[in-house]
C-alpha cells in the first residue's frame, strides 16, 4: 500500500503546480491587457479644466481617459459607454476619480446672468397673453424685468429674471397672492436654468453631437454648416419661393382669424376679402424674387472658435447655438450667400488669430480673447472689418500693441492682399446685462463704405443698418414708392430709416419725407447721403421712435400723412404704433417686416376695436406683397399695406 499512497502523493502535488501554473497564466494576461489599455491614456498630474480634476496622492497619478481616435461621424460619443474602457478594477487600482460638471458654474463667475435673480410665476389665468403678461408687469405694477419666458401656449407659468436682488424681491412681494382676472398669482424664487454644454456633458453626449430633428449625424460637418445658414440651398430656387408663398398665404390666414375676434367691426370686410382672396385677410401678389440668389450678403457676424475635429482656432458660423450646446465653428467656404471677398477677409483674419499667442473666446468659461468679425463689403469694392475682442486684464499698453500688430499685419503683412478697405476695433467685455458694449476704435483705412442703390451714392458707417440684399432691396424699395404714389399734399414718416435709403428713393420721386433712425452714426450719413445726392430738404430726426415720433408729426404741414415703418425684428414698439393711430393724418401705413412671426402682434394691434389704449380709428391690411430678400433661407420680407376703413369707404 505504501508504494499507491507515494503515487497519489506525487500526483496530487503535479495537480497542484498545474493550477498554480495556470493561475500565473491568468494574472500575466490580465497585466496584459492592462497595459495595453494604458496605452490609450494620458498620464497627466496637472489636468485641464474639463479632464478630471488635479488632487495631490502619495505616489499616485490621476488618469484622463482619451479617445484619441477620430469620433465616427455616425454616431454621438456617448461618454458613458466609453466608460467601460477602463474596468472597475482599474478604477480602483489607479484612482481614477469621477466628478459630474457643474450645471450651474456660469453663475458663479464675474460675468453677470440674470439668471441668479430669477422667479417663477404661477396660476396664471387662462388663455392670458404675452403682451398682457409685460403689460402686467412693466405698466400696471411697475417691476423691472429682464427677460420673460413663458411656458406653454397659452402659458402655464413663466420665469422671470431681474437685473438685482433688491427688484427681484420687489417683484416677490407684489406678485405673490396678487388677484388678476380672477386669479390668484403665486411667485416664489426659480433656479437659474442649466448651462447648455455642462448639460450636455452630464448626459454623457459629446460637444457637438447633432440634434437628430435637425441634422443627420452621418452627414459630414459642411452638409450640417449648410443646413444651419442656408436650409434650403438643396431646393430648387422655383420650389423656395413657392415655399416662402405659402408660408404668408397660411400667416394671412392666421391673421384674418385674430383680427375678427379683436375688432367685430371688420367682420363683413374679413368676409369678403376671404372669399376673394383664399380665406386670407387680404390679397397676397405674386412674390418678388431676388435678383441675385448667391454671394448675395453685403454683411456677415462671423464666429471665433475652435473647429469641431481639428481644434484650430477658426472663424466661421456655430454649427447649432450655445443653446443647443455647441461652442464648434465651421469655416463658412461652402456657404452659398458668403462672398468671395468675404472668404478672403475671412481666411486673413483666421491666419492671424492662429499664429497669435492669445486664445479664442470660450462662452462656456468666458475665457478667452478673441470673440467675432463682422465684414461688410459693398458693391463699390469696400470691405470693411469689425474685430471683436474681450480685453480680459489686458493693459491699455498691451491693447495698444495688438492694434499695432493689427495694422501691421494688414497694411504690410499677408493682409494687405485681401483689398481691405476699413478697420474698426471694438472691446467686448460686458458683465452687466445694462452695459453697452465699448465704441468703435478705427485702426485704418476709410470710415465708411460706400453703396450705391437706385442710382444714388451712400455712405454706411460699421454699425449702421443697411439692408443685406443690395439687388432684392432695389425691388423692395421700388414697390414702396409706386404705394406711395406721394403728391405735395403729402408727407411720408420714415421710421428707422437708418442711413435714408427709403427716405432718399422717396424724396427722388417727389415726396416731402421726414425720417427718425436712433443710430447717431446712421443720421449723420443719411444726412450726407441725402447732401450727396442733391436732396437736401429731407429732414431726419435723431433719437428713439418711440421718443420722438411725436415731435416728428408736429413737423408735417400736409394734410396727409403716409408712415414707412422698417422696424428691428422685434417690431415697432407700442409706444410708437400706438401713436401713429392716435394720428388721424396717417391715413396710410407701410408696414417693412423681416420677421412677420415676430410682428404679428403689432398687426393684430393696428387693426384692434379703438379703445383707451389704442385710440384713432383701427387700420385694416389692405395689400400684402412678399420680396425674396435671403435666397435659401426660409426667410422673406413682408410688405404689408393698411389703410383706415374711411379710406377704404372712399
Amino acid at each position: 500500500m505504501g508504494p499507491v499512497v507515494l503515487d497519489l502523493q506525487h500526483h496530487w502535488r503535479w495537480e497542484l503546480f498545474f493550477f498554480w501554473l495556470s493561475d500565473v497564466f491568468v494574472y500575466i494576461l490580465f497585466l496584459g491587457c492592462f497595459y495595453a489599455r494604458l496605452e490609450n491614456m494620458e498620464v497627466s498630474e496637472h489636468t485641464e479644466k474639463q479632464s478630471l480634476p488635479h488632487k495631490e496622492f502619495s505616489n499616485e497619478v490621476v488618469i484622463k481617459v482619451e479617445n484619441f481616435e477620430d469620433p465616427p461621424l455616425d454616431s454621438c460619443n456617448n461618454l458613458s459607454d466609453q466608460s467601460g474602457l477602463v474596468s472597475e478594477i482599474i478604477k480602483k487600482e489607479i484612482k481614477v476619480e469621477d466628478k459630474e460638471p457643474d450645471l450651474y458654474s456660469y453663475t458663479k463667475l464675474n460675468d453677470f446672468t440674470s439668471e441668479i435673480y430669477k422667479i417663477e410665476l404661477g396660476n396664471l389665468p387662462n388663455y392670458v397673453g404675452y403682451g398682457q403678461l409685460r403689460k402686467l408687469l412693466h405698466s400696471t405694477l411697475s417691476l423691472k424685468p429682464r427677460k420673460v419666458k413663458a411656458i406653454g401656449s397659452p402659458p402655464h407659468y413663466v420665469f422671470i429674471t431681474f437685473q438685482n436682488e433688491h427688484d427681484r424681491n420687489n417683484a416677490l412681494n407684489t406678485l405673490n397672492g396678487y388677484q388678476w382676472k380672477g386669479k390668484i398669482l403665486s411667485a416664489k424664487k426659480a433656479n437659474p436654468a442649466a448651462d447648455p454644454m455642462a448639460k450636455k456633458r452630464k448626459a454623457g453626449e459629446s460637444e457637438d453631437c447633432p440634434d437628430p430633428k435637425k441634422a443627420k449625424p452621418e452627414e459630414p460637418i459642411e452638409i450640417r454648416l449648410k443646413n444651419a445658414v442656408t436650409p434650403y440651398w438643396n431646393i430648387p430656387y422655383k420650389e423656395q419661393l413657392e415655399r416662402k408663398e405659402s408660408n404668408i398665404h397660411k400667416f394671412l390666414m392666421r391673421l384674418a382669424k385674430f383680427i375678427g375676434k379683436t375688432n367685430p367691426s371688420f367682420r363683413a370686410l374679413l368676409s369678403k376679402n376671404k372669399k376673394e382672396n383664399h380665406n386670407q385677410c387680404c390679397p397676397l401678389l405674386p412674390i418678388k424674387p431676388s435678383p441675385v440668389t448667391s454671394a448675395y450678403r453685403n454683411k456677415c457676424e462671423f464666429t471665433v472658435g475652435r473647429h469641431l475635429y481639428t481644434k484650430e482656432k477658426t472663424i466661421g458660423f456655430r454649427l447649432n447655438s450655445y443653446k443647443e450646446g455647441s461652442m464648434s465653428v465651421a469655416e463658412p467656404d461652402d456657404c452659398m450667400n458668403v462672398s468671395e471677398a468675404m472668404l478672403k477677409a475671412v481666411k486673413s483674419f483666421q491666419a492671424y488669430i492662429r499664429e497669435s499667442d492669445k486664445d479664442v473666446y470660450n462662452p462656456e468659461n468666458h475665457e478667452g480673447y478673441w470673440r467675432q468679425l463682422t465684414v461688410r463689403t459693398s458693391n463699390n469694392s469696400d470691405i470693411l472689418l469689425i474685430i471683436v475682442i474681450h480685453p480680459q486684464s489686458l493693459t491699455e499698453a498691451e491693447l495698444e500693441e495688438e492694434k499695432l500688430k493689427l495694422k501691421k499685419y494688414y497694411e504690410e503683412g499677408l493682409g494687405s492682399s485681401c483689398g481691405i478697405t476699413s478697420i474698426y476695433f471694438q472691446l467686448f467685455s460686458k458683465k452687466a446685462a445694462h452695459e453697452e458694449t465699448t465704441s468703435l476704435t478705427h485702426l485704418l483705412g476709410k470710415k465708411y463704405l460706400e453703396e450705391t442703390l437706385l442710382g444714388m451714392k451712400f455712405q454706411v458707417s460699421p454699425e449702421a443698418f443697411f439692408q443685406i440684399n443690395v439687388p432684392a432691396s432695389e425691388v423692395l424699395y421700388s414697390i414702396v414708392a409706386d404705394l406711395v404714389n406721394a403728391s405735395s399734399s403729402t408727407t411720408v414718416l420714415d421710421i428707422c430709416c437708418g442711413t435714408g435709403t427709403i427716405s432718399l428713393c422717396l424724396a427722388k420721386a417727389g415726396a416731402k419725407v421726414i425720417g427718425i433712425e436712433m443710430c447717431p452714426e446712421a443720421v449723420e450719413n443719411a444726412r450726407s447721403n441725402a447732401k450727396n445726392n442733391g436732396l437736401p430738404d429731407v429732414e431726419f430726426i435723431c433719437g428713439k421712435a418711440e421718443d420722438v415720433i411725436y415731435s416728428a408729426i408736429q413737423k408735417c404741414d400736409t394734410s396727409e400723412i403716409i408712415a414707412v415703418v422698417d422696424p428691428p425684428r422685434a417690431g415697432l414698439h407700442q409706444k410708437v404704433l400706438k401713436t401713429i393711430r392716435a394720428t388721424t393724418n396717417i391715413k396710410k401705413l407701410i408696414y417693412i417686416s423681416c420677421n412677420h412671426n415676430a410682428a404679428f402682434t403689432n398687426f393684430v394691434d393696428l387693426c384692434r376695436t379703438p379703445s383707451n389704449n389704442y385710440k384713432g380709428s383701427a387700420f385694416y391690411p389692405v395689400q400684402a406683397i412678399v420680396v425674396d430678400m435671403f435666397p435659401h433661407t426660409s426667410h422673406s420680407e413682408l410688405l404689408f399695406v393698411f389703410e383706415r376703413p374711411e379710406n377704404l369707404l372712399s
